[in-house]
């Protein structure tokens, strides 16, 4: 008689975060033997191309993972959209009969955690950075930290993915158990550059993409969005008046044509290159002089990582996330003056190998092989104690 896997659902608000986050997650629980749900949003609020996301559905159907379209929105102030997204993922949830939920993103959480509590489902809720933080706008208090103080009260795991998150949930939140990973992982051994001949790739790279051979390139990666902060950048590309300078952002979102308004107005547009999602940025960090990351708010930001596995010196703000990546040794975070930043980097060429080198031996400790051992404790541990298997 053929036994019957028993179901697991993972929610998030948009596909963009199955993709980003959660395959590894995916790729574990089926190895774990349990059949494999995902309900999130495949039709708007994604920060991937609609080729990426085509290519995920057919991963998954692949993988034999279950797909759920979830009109979940991202905002929280979309009032009539979070009522109905609640009643499809209630829906679901009956229909279904799910062991356990692990869900993600603060909609998607939410609205995850309530069903799942008057289901009685037991659910795991991984956070990938509080809205609530040192230095956030008064109304993420107001509004965040009482929706996620209840909510932990309704979660058996909270897992975080950076230290401050995992003190303050400690401390403040009173869920079943606190834990924290080092981040989603990465496959550090991607962003080794062993290409044959790096000259040369440069040349083609350059031409690709209309930049000079000798100029000196700054690489970000992320949404176009006001968290992401890419306009500061333009802002200390105009101040420090080096032409050589060329600036490269992958990635897509609302603020496209603001960036390329700000960047006409400050002079420097034939310097900036917009060159979209990117399925494949190893060759934007291997070509790349310096990585700047000027994120208002972060998690723990995978882009950093990569940045950092591919020996890229790193230009940070002083947010959380960043914090706990980039030190001293390996890069500049800054509060203020990026240009200054951006200076002392540029002009010495020797500090920034070192500071390549330095963050290459120190992202090991966020391999995806660590992440995936510290998960597969975390789904153990949590399914022996609240789903036990009937003998």
């Amino acid at each position: 008689m053929k036994i019957r896997r028993r179901k697991v659902l993972i929610a998030v608000s948009v596909a963009s975060m199955i993709d980003q986050f959660n395959l590894p997650n995916i790729r574990l629980l089926l190895k774990m033997g349990f059949e494999v749900h995902v309900a999130c949003n495949f039709k708007e609020g994604n920060t991937c191309d609609r080729d990426q996301l085509n290519d995920l559905l057919k991963l998954l159907l692949r993988m034999q993972v279950q797909c759920h379209q979830w009109d979940c929105p991202r905002n929280v102030y979309s009032i009539k959209k979070c009522i109905r997204a609640y009643k499809q993922i209630n829906r679901l949830i009956r229909k279904q009969q799910f062991a356990w939920i692990h869900c993600q993103s603060p909609v998607g959480g939410a609205l995850s955690r309530i069903a799942a509590h008057r289901s009685g489902l037991p659910v795991i809720y991984t956070v990938h950075g509080f809205h609530f933080y040192k230095g956030a706008p008064l109304k993420n208090w107001l509004l965040y930290y009482p929706a996620e103080k209840l909510l932990a009260r309704w979660t058996n795991v909270i897992i975080t993915v950076n230290r401050e998150d995992y003190r303050f949930a400690k401390k403040n939140l009173k869920a079943g158990k606190v834990c924290t990973i080092s981040g989603v992982g990465i496959d550090v051994k991607k962003f080794l550059d062993r290409r044959k001949d790096p000259m040369k790739q440069h040349q083609i790279f350059c031409r690709k993409y209309q930049i000079p051979q000798n100029a000196v390139i700054l690489l970000s990666v992320g949404e176009l969005s006001k968290r992401k902060n890419h306009l500061a950048v333009l802002t200390a590309i105009a101040k420090l008046r080096n032409k050589n300078i060329y600036y490269l952002i992958c990635g897509q979102g609302k603020l496209k044509k603001r960036i390329e308004e700000r960047a006409q107005s400050l002079g420097i547009l034939q310097r900036v290159r917009l060159v979209g999602f990117q399925n494949n940025t190893i060759p934007f960090y291997q070509n790349a002089d310096l990585f700047v990351f000027p994120s208002i708010q972060e998690g723990l930001p995978v882009a950093l990582m990569e940045a950092m596995a591919a020996g890229l010196a790193c230009v940070v703000s002083d947010v959380r996330g960043n914090r706990e990546l980039i030190d001293c040794e390996g890069g500049i975070r800054y509060k203020t003056a990026l240009e200054d930043a951006l200076a002392a980097l540029l002009e010495n060429e020797s500090l920034r190998k070192r500071c390549g080198r330095y963050n290459q031996q120190k992202i090991r400790n966020y391999d995806l092989e660590t992440v995936n051992s510290s998960m597969k404790r975390i789904y153990t541990i949590f399914d022996q104690k609240y789903c036990p298997k009937q003998g």
